[in-house]
């Protein structure tokens, strides 16, 4: 199979991909590895055309990244990941920003530079992955600058809480990684227990988290439970998710205690969150997603978005909507072997307002493939410049295309 068409999968492909996000890797008894060094990357071009420039006219931003990827096993059943990334964006802000993957989480450790370059361009260099790993029986150490996924929803995840991918991200294909020791525990071939300690942000003392997540696997259904102390939060939770007559359902809640100041000001100290997600195979060729969501720490009406978008838990990433209630849903078409068009639609119930995000796959070798899409909002636009009459009306009219190579 071809490097390209491992691409971001759509459509019910995501109930796989959110199925093996949330058991995550699970390590059983086994010969020591010999050793070995693998060495790879990928090279990545977006350019993007805004049509709805406010100022008149069309204007253009670019968007470039490399990543070189080093994967080691040792003797001593040791193992190494290291991710060096280098990104360009042109102009530096730019509302392509939202849904490109150009942006990066906080983090503890200093591994990242930004090279000076004014309002034209933003160039960074980053240790995205850098961590030591070590194996024995079903026990799995990671220590270091790690991708950490909790939870199984793939639009407004509940349970996420370690740089989750916004609802809008196009290219979900490497998840920002974060400074974090993990330890995970098999407790049978689709069972584990999982204990992370992190640094999710520059001070111990305010961004320290620690938290637990136990899956188990009880025959047609897996079902995960979690606690832990996010920040200054109190987190609970938990997910379940089943194949009923081919249609995968899924479903995560959990309940937060907040400990910002901030929040409690706004009316936020205590609130909950929830997803319900389907994914379904229709034809061979035809699949389909589906996701209601509920973020009690969202508003109710928009004249109460700004108050909202500044929550810290809101700027950090942690949370990826501004209202209510929201439904998400995806129908990806393989229209060729080599082609695939996937249209994805985003709405904010509250408001009404939607975000639509078609877009078309088109490998053109079995390391080099072109993407084709748009990102367009639907809905009451902002009156002046902080009274937004809806979430999604004020998003900026993209489009873009994207060239990727694997090497």
């Amino acid at each position: 199979m071809s490097r390209w068409r491992r691409r971001p999968a759509r459509g019910a492909d995501w109930a796989a991909v959110a199925l093996a996000l949330a058991l995550g890797p699970v390590s059983m008894p086994g010969p020591a590895p010999a050793e070995s060094w693998t060495l790879g990357g990928d090279a990545r071009a977006y350019g993007f055309l805004r049509a709805d420039d406010p100022e008149g006219g069309r204007r253009d931003a670019e968007l470039v990244i490399g990543r070189l990827k080093l994967d080691g096993t040792l003797p001593e059943r040791l193992g190494v990941e290291a991710h060096g990334v280098f990104s360009l964006l042109s102009p530096a802000a730019t509302p392509a920003a939202r849904i490109a993957p150009a942006g990066t989480t906080r983090r503890f450790l200093g591994l990242q530079h930004t090279f000076p370059s004014g309002d034209d361009a933003s160039m960074t260099l980053e240790a995205d992955r850098l961590n030591v790993r070590w194996e024995r029986g079903g026990l799995r150490l990671v220590a270091g600058r790690q991708a950490i996924t909790w939870g199984v929803n793939v639009f407004w995840p509940a349970l996420d809480l370690f740089a989750p991918f916004g609802p809008e991200r196009i290219d979900r294909e490497y998840k920002p990684g974060v400074d974090a020791v993990r330890g995970t525990l098999a407790l049978g071939e689709l069972s584990q227990i999982e204990v992370v300690g992190a640094a999710l942000g520059s001070s111990l003392a305010r961004d320290g988290s620690a938290g637990a997540l136990a899956r188990v696997n009880l025959g047609p259904a897996d079902v995960g439970l979690m606690v832990g102390r996010f920040h200054a939060d109190t987190v609970a939770g938990g997910f379940v998710t089943a194949n009923v007559r081919g249609t995968g359902l899924r479903g995560e809640v959990a309940f937060t205690d907040s400990g910002d100041a901030g929040d409690a000001e706004i009316g936020r100290r205590r609130f909950w969150r929830a997803g319900l997600g389907l994914d379904r195979q229709l034809t061979t060729t035809v699949s389909v997603t589906g996701e209601l969501a509920w973020n009690g720490f969202g508003a109710t009406r928009p004249g109460d978005y700004p108050s909202i978008a500044g929550a810290d838990r809101v700027r950090r990433g942690e949370l990826n909507g501004l209202g209510r209630s929201y439904f998400g849903g995806a129908v990806s078409w393989q229209a060729h072997p080599l082609l695939t068009l996937t249209g994805t639609g985003l709405v904010n119930l509250g408001d009404g307002s939607a975000l639509l995000l078609p877009q078309a796959d088109w490998s053109l070798s079995d390391s080099v493939g072109l993407v084709v899409g748009g990102a367009f909002g639907i809905g009451r636009g902002p009156r002046g410049v902080s009274r937004p009459e809806s979430e999604y009306g004020g998003a900026p009219q993209l489009l873009y295309a994207a060239l990727k190579v694997y090497f």
